[in-house]
């Protein structure tokens, strides 16, 4: 996830928001594959054989592979599949719902349109069908994913990978576009004279000046992040610290650059850094640690990079 790169709106992404953020994490997983797959492993386990290519729609010839009343093996499927799954409370009732709802319109699907399918497979993404609030209404889901269920659906979403036969999960996030603040356009002329007079002094070509100009007049296309995103943000990685126990298979990468860990008293360069929201530089400062060896139980690794 790159916080400078647009979504595939074309808007910033605002991960800052950790609904946006469970969107980006999960654009690209294949719920409708990965729900039959969990499907798949729970047949294949009860000794039920499917053959190649067979749809899990087809129930009729799964039943008749198998030499199994359909009817029978639906019971068998409301028993021991969509039971379990609804009283594993270890997800978030609307994800287990929503993926329960998934298998079974997957192994019986709808004649209606917007299908139950359709309808879970945007609500996973954040998108609102025509006629979806009483479609999800049916399957007895009553809210949007949005900033108060959001961190509770992305902790299930990474208990819930294994059943699909993922290891885990592994978000990698660039973070250095909330280190930089918008100058404004005083400050950037003034930067920008500076850097002219710089490059004169030093006895740049003409040929080097026209490049430095031309880039000076070009369009900054950067995507810049307001004080208050970026105290957000400082406070999603604070949770996800704090609340490790609840994210089981989740390894989560931070980019930052080197400044970010340097007090801005001390370096010019420097506009944002962890020392700007205290909860966070306790947790990741490493005033109280061993010289020569990690901890291996800690919830954190320092990876370093270059200066």
């Amino acid at each position: 996830l790159d916080a400078s790169q647009p979504n595939p709106a074309g808007k910033r992404p605002d991960l800052h928001k950790i609904d946006q953020l469970f969107f980006a994490v999960t654009q690209q997983v294949g719920w409708k594959a990965w729900a039959a797959e969990q499907a798949r492993i729970y047949l294949h386990n009860r000794g039920i054989h499917l053959s190649e290519g067979r749809s899990l729609g087809d129930i009729e010839q799964i039943a008749l592979d198998n030499e199994r009343d359909p009817q029978d093996l639906m019971n068998q499927y409301q028993r021991e599949l969509a039971t379990p799954l609804l009283k594993d409370t270890r997800l978030a009732i609307e994800f287990r719902t929503a993926i329960t709802a998934l298998v079974r319109a997957l192994l019986i699907p709808d004649a209606i349109s917007p299908t139950t399918e359709e309808v879970i497979l945007g609500w996973f993404s954040g998108k609102t069908l025509t006629g979806g609030a009483s479609a999800l209404k049916k399957v007895q889901i009553y809210e949007r994913i949005n900033l108060s269920n959001a961190r509770s659906m992305l902790a299930s979403f990474c208990r819930w990978l294994p059943q699909t036969g993922h290891s885990g999960l592994v978000i990698t996030l660039d973070f250095r576009a909330y280190e930089s603040k918008k100058h404004t356009r005083i400050e950037l002329l003034n930067m920008q004279k500076q850097s002219l007079h710089d490059a004169i002094a030093r006895g740049a070509t003409s040929e080097e000046l026209k490049k430095l100009i031309a880039e000076q007049e070009s369009p900054d296309l950067r995507y810049y992040y307001s004080d208050i995103a970026y105290m957000q943000m400082l406070t999603i990685l604070r949770r996800f610290i704090d609340e490790i126990d609840r994210f089981d298979r989740l390894l989560l990468v931070i980019l930052t650059d080197p400044n970010f860990y340097r007090e801005k008293a001390l370096y010019a360069e420097v506009q944002r850094c962890y020392y700007d929201y205290d909860a966070l530089q306790t947790r990741i400062g490493q005033e109280v640690h061993d010289a020569n060896h990690s901890n291996p139980a800690a919830s954190l690794v320092h990876l370093g990079g270059e200066e």
